[in-house]
Parts: structure tokens; sequence; C-alpha cells
């Protein structure tokens, strides 16, 4: 529902107020932050403010509920809602790995939806797919940093660490189920462990069809009044002694002793609620030349190659030859990173970005004059000038190796080169742990792969690359590839390397099991491309860690003076976002970003039907139009929208990987799944912006849909509900 707001107030005024608002928040605003679970007791007033009522300490411990109910996908959140491993997810989470796997021409799962009435229809994943549930987290960075000093020289001391890393996660892996890996906060000035248990059958229960689990699309993403079901549930299936196996029908529910209760009371405007999930990356650590690159280049390049990726897409898939369903995943993951870098190109213009950053840094750079030593100084201006170079090499480096065949066989030879040498001495990635991912991910090339289309993508990549500076381009890659004569030498050539025998998962995957030697013995074009630019690969490789060794180092003394800056105005310093567990806390608010316009914190089901018109993406079936206006709302009608609502917005601080997050209440009970935020405050992934919010599927819909749509009672049966 969008109403007037502020109408005495002009929009210049109003922008004047945002101003404010973000140039006077030195103070930690209450909802801002994703905090690791440890860090939230001493949050316990701001949380006591913000409506919680449990005691904190449940929140800091990761063998309590409710953060032993959370779990990861690998790049999406989730959360266990029954004890048969029952776990409530985002149906954008499961397109690619469920629903795109099982998917064929007879049988789209994306039109019909899929639901399982029993756990044996229960459709198995594609390869690879994996619950991961946190089970330990510890500072380890004085074991990460053994035998180095400020002094260490850089390539040592990436290699140094590479090598503690390695000693760290061999000690911690004792057994093929559990999965460790160090973590790295605050730029590498501190380290963690985290281990986990990783559950390798994971089987897909339910998802509603596209008009339900995807409604509005492109169109909708990002945009708020959002009437989109997107949700989905998979279930956990380990051995019967309860240890982690690959998919068996001997393999029963794993028994996850905490899990969520669902709340079909749901919330209301103002009440408290916390995200538990794990949010990938944000950039609030950034310097200012950091944020002035993507601000004024970086965006425009991004919007520049994602645009240029979809029309790639559009242009060489088919519906009736099963491409455009391969490459489903890939043009939605463009069109989502398109929008979300536009709206942060449009935030950062509306919200003055860089102006206010740039006052904050020039009194950064003041605190840093009076207060810092001669070398941390130094540091500072040796970093600065690092990134300034890193950066415009990265706009090349962007069209190289944009080829999935050759990426693979690139993988596949470095993998044969690397078995050569005792375990411990491989490069991470290609140790003995890597090989069953390093399967899958051949495995994956099944459904999502197709060598006509990975070829004109790579022509037309090869094309703008070409375009750099000699200096700019890899020479021997160029060289090979003909870029320094006309462009249809280099065609040619491509179609050469695509005439490999090596095209199909099946044969690719015959290249994992061959020694080095017989790699180099094959007279493949692929193989033989491969082979001759291995060596300028490994230079490459060599020079970039050598640099982000040196500039971690250097970033890692900039979060010291930038902790003693902070501190100096009293405000508190939390690490960026890196998939690991985190909370975040706030509330459920509506939200004014545009003068004259406020968005409700609910939409409902009639909003559904207000915004059908019968084409995609607002094309409903008319059996759910028809529920909708029979007005059956049952046990979960809300009275202040009068129907059952479908989104709602909180001030909660997410990001990517946030995706699927439980929406929990004071109770610990879900009342919902984060899924989106506002397009018109997605800057917030750069800085903390008050007006930012949170789009969550409302629990309600969820039941709703379960209920009076799917009949689905042995669900229900299932789940705890708390009316």
């Amino acid at each position: 529902m969008v109403v007037g707001f502020f109408k005495q107030k002009s929009s210049t005024m109003k922008k004047h107020i945002f101003l404010f608002l973000l140039m006077t928040n030195f103070h930690l605003n209450a909802d801002e932050g994703m905090w690791e679970p440890y860090e939230l007791p001493k949050l316990e007033t701001e949380l006591k403010k913000s409506g919680f009522t449990k005691d904190v300490a449940n929140l800091s411990n990761l063998f309590e509920h409710p953060m032993s109910a959370i779990v990861s996908l690998g790049g999406c959140s989730a959360a266990f809602i029954s004890p048969e491993g029952l776990i409530a997810t985002n149906y954008h989470c499961i397109e690619s790995s469920f629903l795109q796997y099982n998917s064929s021409d007879n049988e789209n799962l994306f039109e019909t939806g899929f639901i399982a009435r029993s756990k044996d229809e229960e459709k198995r994943s594609a390869p690879g797919a994996r619950v991961y549930i946190t089970t330990e987290s510890i500072e380890i960075t004085n074991q990460v940093l053994i035998g180095i000093t400020d002094d260490t020289e850089s390539l040592k001391r990436s290699k140094l660490i590479e090598n503690n890393k390695k000693r760290i996660i061999k000690q911690c892996e004792t057994s093929e189920e559990i999965e460790c890996r160090v973590r790295t906060f605050f730029s590498g000035e501190v380290y963690k462990l985290e281990k986990l248990f990783k559950i390798k059958d994971v089987r897909l229960v339910y998802a509603p069809p596209a008009y339900v689990g995807e409604y509005g699309g492109e169109v909708d993403n990002w945009m708020y009044p959002r009437h989109t079901g997107d949700f989905a549930l998979l279930r956990a299936y380990v051995g019967k002694d309860g240890s982690s196996n690959e998919f068996s029908k001997e393999n029963i529910p794993y028994s996850s002793n905490s899990f969520l209760e669902i709340s079909a009371k749901g919330v209301r405007d103002g009440d408290f609620v916390m995200v538990l999930g794990y949010p990938g990356r944000t950039n609030r650590l950034l310097t200012f030349n950091e944020i002035q690159y993507d601000l004024n280049i970086g965006f425009q390049e991004s919007i520049k190659f994602l645009n240029q990726g979809i029309k790639l897409i559009d242009k060489n898939t088919s519906q009736k030859d099963g491409t455009k369903l391969k490459y489903r995943g890939r043009k939605s993951g463009f069109e989502n990173y398109y929008k979300k870098i536009s709206g942060q190109r449009n935030g950062a213009k509306n919200f003055e970005l860089l102006e206010t950053e740039k006052s904050k840094w020039d009194e950064f750079l003041s605190f840093v004059e009076k207060n810092a030593s001669d070398k941390e100084a130094d540091y500072l201006e040796e970093l600065l000038a690092l990134i300034d170079k890193t950066l415009k090499e990265g706009l090349a480096r962007r069209y190289y190796g944009n080829s999935s065949l050759i990426a693979t066989a690139q993988r596949l030879y470095r993998n044969a080169a690397e078995r050569e040498k005792p375990d411990q001495k491989r490069k991470q990635g290609y140790q003995n742990r890597d090989q069953e991912r390093l399967s899958n991910s051949i495995k994956r090339l099944d459904y999502s792969f197709d060598s006509n289309v990975d070829k004109a993508i790579f022509l037309n990549r090869l094309e703008s690359y070409k375009s750099f500076s000699k200096d700019l381009r890899r020479p021997v890659f160029s060289q090979k590839l003909n870029l320094d004569q006309e462009f249809e030498k280099t065609k040619i050539k491509v179609e050469e390397i695509y005439s490999s025998r090596f095209i199909t998962s099946e044969d690719i995957l015959q290249l994992k099991d061959m020694s080095f030697k017989q790699m180099n013995a094959l007279n493949d074009p692929l193989i033989i491309f491969v082979r001759s630019i291995y060596k300028e690969s490994l230079e490459y490789e060599k020079m970039y860690e050598e640099r982000a060794a040196r500039r971690q180092f250097l970033k890692s003394n900039f979060i010291k003076l930038l902790r003693k800056y902070y501190k100096s105005i009293n405000k508190e310093i939390y690490a960026d976002a890196n998939g690991t567990l985190r909370a975040t806390y706030g509330n459920v608010l509506g939200v004014s970003v545009k003068d004259g316009v406020f968005y409700e914190p609910f939409t409902s089901l009639e909003g559904i039907t207000e915004k059908h018109t019968g084409v995609n993406p607002f094309n409903v079936k008319k059996s759910l139009l028809d529920k909708i206006a029979a007005r059956d709302y049952g046990d979960y009608v809300f009275g202040p929208v009068n129907s059952v609502p479908v989104n709602f917005l909180s001030t909660l601080d997410i990001t990517n990987g946030n995706s699927g997050s439980a929406t929990i209440n004071s109770n610990f009970e879900l009342v919902g799944l984060a899924f989106d935020g506002m397009i018109e405050t997605i800057i917030a992934d750069y800085k903390y912006i008050p007006q930012a919010r949170t789009i969550s599927v409302d629990s309600r819909y969820l039941l709703w849909t379960l209920d009076k749509v799917e009949n689905a009672n042995n669900i229900l049966d299932e789940l705890t509900i708390i009316y």
C-alpha cells in the first residue's frame, strides 16, 4: 500500500534530513550491524530497547536454541523447522540445485512447482548440494600468523599463511563429514576457525510454482511493495548411525534437536525481529579511494558487463534445445546483480554518499596526521597506492576467463600437476579434501552448460578483452588466441579449441583421474591450449598472491588505525560480513524513501490480484486467484490488513547470503524468511543507512499456502505451529 507522507515537507528538506542522519551517525544505530553470536551480550541494552525479552546469553551459544537451528546452504541461509530435518529457505536459493536439476522438457518444476506427499516422493539434489551446521568458531590469529612479522616479505607471508591454514584445517577435519574453514576478519587482523558438520544428502520437499515463488520477477526484484512467495522446503538426510552420507535410499531424516516453531500469529507493526543467517559480504570498512572508484567507475563497468551477459544468454539460448533452461540460473544471477548495482549507483547519488564519505575520510586523515606513527602513516600511503593499481588492472581481468570449458580444463590440468605432490604440499583447492567438490562441479555441467552457448559468450568477452591496452592483457594468452590480429583469426582459434572431444561432463570427468604425464600426452586442442598458458597462469597467480598478501597486511594496519579513530569518536566497529553466522536485530517498520510516499510495512493477498495482468511476471493461475477471491484466510488473517500478509518490512541489516535467513520474534519463533532489500537503499552494503529495509516473506503466507492452496497436511502435521 502506498499513501501520502510528509506532505508539508519539500524534497529538498527531506534530502537534508537523510544527509543529516548519515553524517551524524557516529554512534552505532540500534539496528546497524551483522554481529557474531558471541558479541550479542554486550548489546543487551540495545536489544532490550528494541523489544527483545529472552536471555541474551542464549544467542551467544552456537549449541543453544535458536542458533543451533540455523544452517547454511553454501551461498544462502536456512533453518530447521522440524525434528525430522525439515528446512525452510528461499525459493530462489533452490532454483539451480533442485528445480533446474530435476526439470526437463516433460516436467518443468518451475512451471508446476513441486510437493512431496510423502518422504518417498522427495527429490534428490544436484551433485554437491550441502547443508552446513556450524559447530564451532574459535579465534586462531596467533596460529595463522606463526613465523610472520611486519617485515616478512609479501610472497613468503602468503606462503606461510597458506601453509598454516592447511595445517590447522588438516588437524580440524577429523572425518569426511567435518569441513573446516579459516575465516578472515578485519582484513587479516583476526582469523577464526569455523568447524561445520556437512550433510551431503539433501532433498526437495516443497517449492511453489514460479508464479508464486518469484512473482513479479525482475520487475519487482529489489522493489516494494512486494508480493513474492519466496519460500521452499528441503530435508536433510544422514545414515542410520547419524553419519553424513551421499544420497541413499537407506538414509534417514536428520534428527534436528533444535528447530524453530512457526508463528501463525506473525508480527505486527513495531514488533521486535531478528535475522539469523550467513551474510556473504559487505563493504563498510573500505578506504575512500575504493568507495570513490566503485561509485565513479566500478558500478558503471559492472552494469555494462552484466547487461552484456544478459543479452548474450538471450541471444544464444533457446527453449527448443533446452539451453534456455540450462542458463536460467546464470541469467537470473546476472539480472539480480545488474539491478542491485544500478540501485547502488542511484542510491549513492541520492544520498550524496561520495560527498559525506569524503568528509568523514578527511576527518580520519586529520586524526592520522595527529596520532599515527610515521610507520603507520607510511603503511596507509602504500595501501592507497596499491589499491589504485589493483583497481585499474581489474577492469581488464573482468573479461578474462569467461569460458566455462577452458576454466574447467585449466582446473583439471592444475589438479593433475598438484596431485604429483604430497597432499600438504598442494595448493589449497587441489588437496584430497577438494576432490569431491571438483567432481561435483564437473557433474553440474550436465544441467548448466552447453558448449555452443559457452563458445558464443567467450568470443564476445574476448572481443571486449582485446580492446584493452597490451599492458593490461596477459601476453601469452593474447598471443595464443590471436588477439593482436584480425578477430576472425581469434574465432578460428576458438573454434579449434571447442572442437575438443572433452565437451560433455562424462568426457571431462575422464580428465580428473589422469596423471600429469597422461594429460601432457593428450593431443587435444583444448588441452594443448590449456597447457600453453599454464606457466603464464602460475606467474600471474604468484603476482596476485604476493600483491594480495601485501594488501592484506597493509589493510589490517589500516583497520587498526580505523579502530583507534572510531574509539576517539565513541563509535563501535564490527567486522564486514564474510559468510559466517551472524545476527542482526531491529523492528517491523514502514519507511519513506521518496518525497510524498510512505511504504506500509505489510502487503496482502489482495495485492497479488491487483498486480495480476495475465502476462509474466504477473501471471497468476486462476486457481490461486480463486483462493484469494474466496477470502478463506483460516487462522492466518491479520487484522490491520484484513487479509493474509504476504511480505513485510523491517529495519534488519542484511546483505547477500542472508537470503533464506530465519526472521524470528522475541520468542525465537519463525515469523518470516528474509529475501530482499529495497532498491532505494541498497547502497547500505557500503555504509549503513537508517532508511534501509529488509523484505521478508511472512510465515502466515507460507502456512496459508501449505494449508489452503496445497492441502499439504503431511507437512503441516510435521510443523510446530504457534496459534
